[in-house]
Parts: C-alpha cells; structure tokens; sequence
C-alpha cells in the first residue's frame, strides 16, 4: 500500500485535501458540549507546543454519521462503559473507522467490546493510541483484532493534551515496539503523527518504519504552509 496523509480529527471535519484522507470527529454517542466554546477557552499554545481541554465537543454519532463522505473516516470514542456496543449497532458495518482509545481529556475506560469493528468490510479500522501506551496495551489491542494503529494522540499535560513536536520522541518509540515485538502478528500498519510540519518529518516517520502520516496541530500553526507541503508532497 502507498503511503498516504491522513488529516487528523478534529481538524478533519474542516480541512479537505485531493491528497489526504480526512478523519473526522471525535463522536460520542450523544451530543457533547460546544466545539466553538470549548476551542475560546481552552486552546493555547506554548513554546511546548498546542495544549487542550477540548474534551469532546460534538454533536453526536447520528449527527457525524449523516456527514461523513464515504471517502473519509469516522472518530469515535465512548464517555461511559459500553457505549462502543450501542455505537456498533449503528455506524454501517463498511464504514472506515479510527477508534479514540486515548484522549486524555476524558477520564480512562476499560477497551470492552472493540473487538466487534475490524472486519473485513472496512477499509480503515485504526487504533489511536496514546504516546504512553505500553507494549501490553498495544498486545491487547492487536488480540481484538486491529490491525491498524495511529500513534500518537496528545500527550497528558498539566495544562490539557500536549500536542506538536514534543510527541516525536512518543511516537518514535511505539513505532519500534511495534515493529520490534510485534512481528508474528503479520502485516501491521502504522499512521505516524505528532510535529508534522516539514519533508524532513514525514522522512523520519516513514524511515523508522510508520506506513502513513498524520498532520493534526500544524493546521493551527501553520496551515498555509501545511496545505502547500500536502500539494507539493509525494511519500
């Protein structure tokens, strides 16, 4: 498989790219705050990189559904125990997903009931995982079947989720774990993100072995130059 580009939720419900694959979301079950109020005040940014409480403003999984382009992928996470069993009953069993095991705006839940989503009618089936994932984390998520994984998500930060360069260290150590001590699982596919802003980033992903790129919190800092590096790069 090529390697692609993939825009990362929540910025993937509003920037498009012919050479990107938008993800958008996160959606929870039912409806969650304001995205437009929770953005005013709680976003900053730091010599660090981007923080957030964000939590998971959205309006709900029915809402996302009746948005999402076949073309695109679908965030979901749950806030309470169990909610991944109702939303299985009703995302399309083809539709492409990313499954948000670690927002660290949300308070941390057992994985139950994620085995029911990979099939092989979707395209995508991903886990997003948390930069301190730990080897026995990742084994647990490939025993419910994934074969797909997006490392990372924010890091946990007294201020919020940290995002941007300080995740490249994060993201460098779960791509050689799982290419390390996961090899009898077969072929495993790894989304590499966390301060993509440059050629050189995406280089260093793909040669300390991620399959495809994920650009998230440089929409904010520079998204002009994003869009151009997308039109302009060929990975």
């Amino acid at each position: 498989m090529d390697p692609h580009f993939f825009i990362a939720a929540p910025f993937g419900n509003y920037i498009h790219h012919p050479n990107a694959i938008s993800v958008h979301g996160t959606f929870t079950l039912a409806p969650q705050g304001n995205r437009f109020t929770a953005v005013i005040t709680s976003l900053r940014h730091s010599k660090e990189g981007w923080t957030n409480r964000l939590g998971l403003p959205n309006p709900g999984l029915e809402k996302g559904l009746k948005n999402l382009s076949h073309k695109n992928i679908l965030s979901i996470t749950e806030v309470n125990r169990n909610e991944f069993q109702e939303m299985n009953k009703i995302i399309p069993k083809n539709s492409s997903l990313e499954l948000n095991l670690s927002c660290p705006n949300v308070k941390y839940l057992p994985w139950d009931h994620i085995r029911q989503f990979p099939n092989k009618d979707r395209e995508w089936c991903i886990a997003k995982m948390s930069p301190l994932s730990t080897p026995e984390e990742i084994e647990y998520v490939l025993k419910q079947g994934f074969r797909q994984f997006h490392f990372s998500n924010t890091l946990p930060h007294k201020k919020g989720g940290l995002s941007g360069k300080s995740l490249i260290p994060y993201t460098n150590r779960l791509i050689s774990i799982i290419r390390t001590d996961f090899q009898n699982y077969g072929d495993i596919v790894v989304i590499a993100g966390g301060g993509v802003t440059t050629h050189d980033d995406i280089r260093n992903y793909l040669d300390e072995g991620a399959n495809h790129i994920s650009i998230g919190s440089a929409w904010l800092s520079h998204p002009l130059k994003t869009y151009k590096l997308l039109k302009k790069e060929r990975i």
